[in-house]
């Protein structure tokens, strides 16, 4: 306590009042130097299938109207938190590129990636990068090259390649040796294209369209990444393709991440025995928090993707409370006690770290 010689109570309660300012300052300092710091929410960008009205194999024309690509970009423009739209090489088939630019650009919105279709025709039934007729596997590759180009053409920092038509359905169909060897020579080919000013996204999937899809888990891709060795060439974790996997997906975060090799997020949600494409937050809440947790905790600088299938919902309404759901997840890591948190992971007791997140819900 302060020493009050010779003051009036005036002053005395002035010195008191001033005092207990500033000790409530001191202490206020403290506690927020000790708070877990929670960065801006992330970037948010949106796969403007999202938005196309959606089919499935049970109802090929789908349960609306489809949505041609120029609405799909204007309600993107439209959906609160989104900044950036990802495309597919496949959607210039039938639309200018320039006229995209311009939609884009009037929406406010930038181009994130361009993800490379090397699975949606006929051609490919027997496998892309990895078929055995080396004209459909060249078509395959130039099909990769042709994302690199129009990444730039678009302004997107990165391409994508999720190889979903290679793989197997039966045993003793493939050689394996030899499907592993082109599809990853076709990979390195397609990464000389990028190289040196756009990223390469690897994104495994375990299954479908085939039994077993080559690229398949977190593992496999790392196995990719590491054996490349390229620094421009990394991966893409879909969030329902870790379920699938029946992965941890904040462990896979930590797992690219060990080797800075996370270059993209696809967000959604599933219940995990299918791709399901859900809205994020709606099923699994806590592993979405966890991921969340691990995005930040291992500096995860990139954007969140949404890359979702609202095959029955409005999809601007579905995008919008995705963003929304994941916004409020990423706010509600900041009242978790990271100190509280990481003490509790050393004893590696599931009752003593439940104590700790519980306390943000319940």
């Amino acid at each position: 306590m302060t020493e009050l010689p010779h003051m009036s109570p005036e002053e005395v309660s002035e010195s008191l009042s001033q005092e207990n300012r500033e000790r409530k300052g001191a202490l206020q300092q403290e506690a927020e130097s000790l708070e877990p710091q929670v960065s801006d929410c992330p970037k948010f960008s949106a796969g403007l299938w999202v938005l196309a009205q959606t089919a499935d194999r049970f109802c090929v024309s789908g349960y609306g109207p489809k949505v041609p690509l120029d609405e799909q970009i204007k309600i993107a423009g439209k959906l609160d938190g989104v900044d950036g739209v990802e495309c597919h090489g496949s959607d210039f088939d039938d639309f200018e590129v320039q006229r995209y630019v311009d939609l884009v650009a009037e929406q406010g919105l930038v181009t994130t990636n361009v993800n490379t279709n090397v699975w949606g025709t006929a051609k490919y039934g027997l496998g892309a990068f990895t078929h055995r007729d080396p004209k459909i596997r060249s078509h395959a590759i130039d099909e990769g090259k042709r994302s690199c180009a129009l990444a730039r053409e678009l302004g997107a920092p990165s391409m994508a390649l999720w190889l979903g038509a290679d793989g197997f359905d039966y045993p003793f169909q493939i050689d394996y040796p030899t499907h592993w060897d082109l599809l990853i020579d076709g990979i390195r080919q397609v990464a000389e294209e990028a190289a040196p000013d756009l990223k390469v996204g690897i994104e495994y999937k375990l299954k479908e369209p085939r039994t077993h899809v080559t690229v398949s888990t977190v593992g496999a891709c790392l196995a990719i990444l590491l054996e490349l060795n390229l620094p421009h060439v990394g991966g893409t974790i879909d969030f329902g393709h870790a379920l699938m996997a029946q992965e941890s997906p904040a462990e896979s975060v930590c797992l690219l991440q060990r080797y800075d090799k996370l270059f993209n997020v696809h967000f959604n949600d599933a219940w995990g025995y299918w791709d399901d494409d859900m809205i994020p937050g709606t099923v699994h809440f806590w592993t979405t928090l966890e991921f969340l947790y691990y995005c930040r905790k291992m500096d995860y600088q990139g954007w969140f993707g949404l890359d979702m299938f609202p095959y029955r919902e409005d999809g601007g309404q579905a995008a919008q409370m995705a963003v929304d759901n994941v916004q409020a997840m990423w706010a509600k890591l900041a009242e978790l006690d990271t100190a509280a948190l990481e003490a509790a992971q050393e004893t590696m007791g599931a009752i003593e770290t439940q104590q700790v997140i519980r306390k943000l819900i319940f």
